[in-house]
């Protein structure tokens, strides 16, 4: 069931995560603008409305599980019980449409034919920049309380972050800018792009739960998770 919610006392939430969430909402607005103004609106909702898609579903379901919480945000969004700031959700599409060009930046310097290698490349360079930010974030936003991982959550950790969530950073870029960015090069019309965009999201969000729960098998076994 998806819902929306509003924190009655967001004023208490203290004075570092009201400057989180208004830095991260001027980002987005002007990442959109920049988008629109440079790609056109088609090619801005391809950018940033599948990945909010799916983060709601991945996100909500990582609250459901017990596995963190987001406490004091004002706006929140929810599917599986899982109540998720809308604010989170916005700042993923910030982390894809930032990481997808800037991949495409460095592998366009190294790699040039236009081709899925090439794709591959991008997405790699995407998931391991979002990997090199969540290993700056997610340990000062635990910190502040901005999210709260429980301490009850067994295996390797770094700063009290379990280590799985900074592969679920990487896993879910690195799909992400793929599916993107194959839609985005392919040969259907710029309408069909849109659609297919969205669609995909249902075949994309699957590989990513597949992928990440292959990896967290594969720790849990190691003895790491």
């Amino acid at each position: 069931m998806f819902f929306i919610d509003f924190n009655q006392n967001f004023e208490e939430a203290g004075k570092f995560l009201s400057l989180f969430i208004g830095l991260i909402a001027i980002v987005w607005l002007v990442l959109v603008w920049y988008s629109y103004k440079k790609y056109g609106p088609k090619r801005t909702i391809i950018y940033f409305l599948p990945i909010i898609i799916a983060t709601i579903f991945v996100e909500s379901a990582g609250v459901a599980s017990g596995r963190y919480v987001y406490p004091g945000y004002f706006i929140y969004l929810s599917v599986f019980n899982g109540a998720v700031p809308l604010i989170i959700i916005l700042g993923w599409s910030v982390n894809l449409f930032l990481f997808m060009n800037m991949g495409r930046y460095v592998v366009s310097k190294i790699y040039q034919q236009r081709n899925v290698v090439q794709i591959i490349f991008i997405a790699l360079a995407a998931g391991l920049l979002g990997l090199c930010l969540d290993l700056i974030e997610d340990p000062i936003a635990h910190h502040n309380a901005w999210w709260v991982w429980k301490g009850s959550i067994a295996g390797i950790k770094f700063y009290e972050v379990p280590i799985l969530n900074f592969i679920g950073w990487f896993v879910l870029i690195f799909f992400m800018t793929l599916a993107t960015l194959l839609i985005e090069r392919s040969r259907f019309t710029e309408n069909r792009k849109v659609l297919l965009s969205i669609t995909s999201i249902s075949v994309t969000g699957t590989l990513i739960f597949i992928a990440h729960a292959a990896i967290s098998k594969l720790f849990f076994l190691a003895g790491l998770a």
